[in-house]
């Protein structure tokens, strides 16, 4: 079959190695419906494509067409613990536990140092959850600064902090939307969810089922005011964002036996969850299907040989990118059989911290937000 050609770069970082891959993702379509859909689904549910990701007859390759390691962030960082692309997929930002985050360019090549404290704050370390880029252009970066328990937004241009949210406890990790201007973050104690809305500078909480840890959230693309947030004690709930206060609408206790390490809504349906966790499940979940009893809405369930601790999907949107315990990154095809389309190692025996996937328009500018978002 016509098959076309998309360029996804992915980083993925340890704590003190940072990788970049260029990419290049083709898919041939095919007549035979794959083995995905014919076995690897449960048993008692139905043959319909219920998962929303389409009929997976589709074959995808993937070609590394160039690898750079980044410079080593010494000096500014002890321990990288987050990365985001910009939207452009030009730029990327590393953060972690120390005195600045850094810029780099695609290749890897340092950019500029983001120093952590404000004028006002003492200089020393300081420790960041979680980075994510937001506007159109990427022109500020939303901060989870566990050290201060805040939510900041860096803006690129006035090269300043503005404060969001401040959290009881330590911020473990954030989402942002810039369709509907919201950013969500959670703690690593006390189960605090909160949302703040950036048009109206107001904040809401949400109620954790919970206590454990809260290790990762997301904001559903499309009209749907979901949140989703995973925690350490495996727990997935579901909550609707304009129910301040509101308990989770649903609770999916089932779909991981260990902790949760990354958490996405796919690109494409606010119903379908992406889940990694240190169980070595990749589970893609249509909470509309899901049922606790059978446990038949985790359409699609991909078994890997190490522990995750990390996810990033891409918005083509049936790439899977996971980071493992090991040091290694695989990137399935939602669509298909669950074994890799392609992997690759940051550093041997060094857990990957850290990942996040860009992807090249055919107009060659590329993007690391969901186009619906």
């Amino acid at each position: 079959g016509s098959g076309h050609m998309a360029t996804h770069s992915l980083v993925a970082a340890t704590s003190d190695t940072i990788r970049i891959w260029d990419l290049g993702v083709s898919s041939t379509k095919q007549k035979t419906s794959s083995a995905y859909q014919r076995g690897h689904r449960s048993s008692q549910s139905s043959g319909s494509s219920s998962n929303g990701l389409g009929s997976g007859a589709e074959h995808a390759h993937i070609a590394t067409d160039a690898v750079h390691t980044a410079d080593k962030p010494a000096g500014a960082i002890d321990s990288i613990t987050a990365v985001s692309w910009a939207s452009d997929g030009n730029t990327f930002v590393v953060g972690g536990r120390g005195t600045s985050m850094r810029q780099y360019g695609r290749t890897g090549e340092t950019l500029q140092d983001i120093k952590l404290n404000r004028q006002t704050e003492r200089g020393g370390s300081m420790s960041i959850a979680a980075v994510k880029h937001y506007g159109s252009a990427s022109e500020s970066l939303f901060v989870g600064n566990s050290t201060v328990r805040q939510v900041r937004r860096w803006d690129f241009v006035r090269k300043e902090y503005t404060t969001c949210q401040t959290h009881e406890s330590d911020i473990s990790c954030l989402a942002v939307c810039a369709k509907k201007r919201i950013v969500a973050s959670a703690t690593a104690q006390g189960g605090e969810i909160a949302l703040f809305n950036l048009q109206y500078n107001t904040r809401s909480d949400l109620r954790s089922a919970t206590h454990k840890a809260l290790t990762c959230i997301d904001i559903a693309p499309g009209l749907r005011s979901h949140v989703s947030v995973g925690s350490e004690d495996g727990l997935l709930q579901l909550f609707d964002a304009t129910r301040s206060g509101g308990a989770p609408l649903r609770s999916f206790s089932h779909l991981h036996s260990a902790p949760l390490r990354g958490l996405e809504f796919h690109a494409l349906s606010s119903s379908t969850l992406v889940t990694v966790g240190l169980d070595k499940r990749v589970v893609v979940t249509d909470a509309n299907a899901y049922s606790a009893s059978s446990n038949t809405g985790s359409a699609l369930e991909i078994r890997t040989q190490a522990p995750l601790t990390c996810l990033a999907c891409a918005q083509d949107p049936y790439t899977i990118g996971v980071g493992t315990i090991d040091g290694d990154v695989l990137v399935y095809d939602a669509r298909m059989t669950p074994t890799p389309l392609w992997s690759a190692t940051v550093r041997p025996n060094h857990a990957v911290v850290a990942m996040d996937i860009a992807m090249a328009r055919t107009d060659g500018s590329a993007s690391s937000q969901p186009l619906a978002r």
